[in-house]
């Protein structure tokens, strides 16, 4: 049932929210039992080492009262740090990626606009255009390289584009765009909003980041959920021309005031330990290259398919012996006891897809993948 079919007392939910309903990621995850192997979740299996234990109990003695609604201006200098981007007026902690994604589309999609997004591409975006009333416009990746094709993106645009959407490294794809593509797309003329906040989770080489386009449609988004295992504790960031970024802070402080003052803080020691950071981002990469290597191992072997090593991120999206991704990953979850995301979740062009998480233990992957290979080879698929 989807969120705007609610009532309460007899009033019912927000015409916004028609046809918003929770994302089938969230909905394949309530499915888990203690029994599952979970690989479908989109977070780091990384646990926090000693000294990031010690710089969090820190952490927590520094102020509890708000902070300025950008954030600590300390912090926000070193966000800012060797970018071409002012920290007083250009940049902005958020309450996760999330809160700032939300921030940027309430700061500038109006009902009628339009905003491309990838397909296939992160279930939030196009789900974020429709709350504002907007068209969420797909732009089609193809695999099985799945590479940002700008001419196409190009066709694409109208009077009414507010946004272009771009993601890099990739969720659900782990698919890393070109230097040559971003500043292609940043040349288009819409806003750019370019969410890295897989940046850090690389393997071959550092990706490219819209940071280094010169351009003044340009707005950046990342933070460290994703490669400092902290998903829990909220800490995102935006960087964008002074212009660009009013608009947004404002949207921002009714939103969420200001991001967790403890997460600030822990941010900045995160930052100011140079050596120790350098070491936990090498062994961060580390860590999900071997597990990357384990669910390229058993996707080959259990399912049949050769999948090119993603470039970044840590999921693999695998081609499956089904049309229905949704009907067949609701029976993994049932039937094998185990989670992976369905293709359609990411849009159209991501159905004959699961997306197979290896933020995983090595021995959970080998298992979670062994059991769609069994389910698969007793139903004759």
């Amino acid at each position: 049932m989807t969120l705007a079919k609610v009532t309460v007392a007899g009033v019912a939910a927000a015409k916004r929210l028609a046809d918003i309903e929770l994302s089938l990621i969230r909905q394949i995850n309530a499915l888990a039992t203690p029994l599952s192997v979970n690989l479908g979740i989109g977070e780091p299996n990384i646990l926090p080492d000693e000294r990031l234990h010690e710089m969090a109990r820190r952490a927590a003695t520094t102020s509890w009262h708000y902070s300025p609604n950008p954030g600590t201006l300390s912090l926000r200098r070193k966000l800012a740090q060797a970018t071409r981007f002012d920290p007083k007026s250009e940049a902005c902690v958020t309450a996760g990626t999330e809160e700032g994604l939300f921030s940027i589309f309430t700061a500038y999609v109006d009902p009628g606009d339009e905003v491309l997004v990838p397909n296939p591409g992160f279930v939030a975006y196009a789900t974020l255009a429709k709350i504002c009333g907007a068209k969420p416009v797909t732009y089609d990746l193809d695999p099985p390289a799945w590479e940002l094709d700008v001419e196409a993106i190009r066709r694409k645009i109208t009077p009414r584009t507010k946004l272009i959407v771009v993601n890099t490294p990739s969720n659900p794809l782990g698919a890393v765009a070109t230097a040559e593509a971003l500043q292609a797309i940043a040349a288009l003329g819409p806003l750019v909003v370019s969410d890295e906040v897989y940046r850090e989770i690389w393997y071959d080489a550092p990706p490219p980041s819209m940071l280094d386009v010169a351009a003044p449609n340009v707005i950046v988004v990342s933070g460290l959920s994703k490669s400092h295992s902290m998903t829990g504790l909220r800490l995102g960031w935006i960087l964008a021309p002074e212009p660009v970024m009013k608009p947004i802070l404002t949207a921002h402080q009714y939103i969420a005031t200001c991001a967790s003052v403890f997460s600030q803080a822990l941010a900045e020691m995160i930052f100011d330990d140079a050596e120790w950071n350098a070491a936990w981002l090498r062994s961060m990469r580390a860590e999900f290259a071997a597990q990357r290597e384990a669910a390229l191992h058993a996707i080959g072997h259990e399912l049949e398919v050769d999948l090119a090593p993603p470039s970044g991120a840590f999921y693999a999206f695998a081609p499956i012996p089904s049309c229905d991704t949704l009907t067949f990953a609701k029976t993994l979850a049932t039937d094998a006891a185990v989670l992976v995301i369905p293709g359609i979740a990411f849009g159209s062009r991501g159905e004959g897809f699961i997306r197979i998480s290896y933020a995983a233990p090595v021995d959970q992957i080998t298992a979670g993948i062994e059991r769609i290979g069994r389910w698969l080879r007793a139903n004759g698929r």
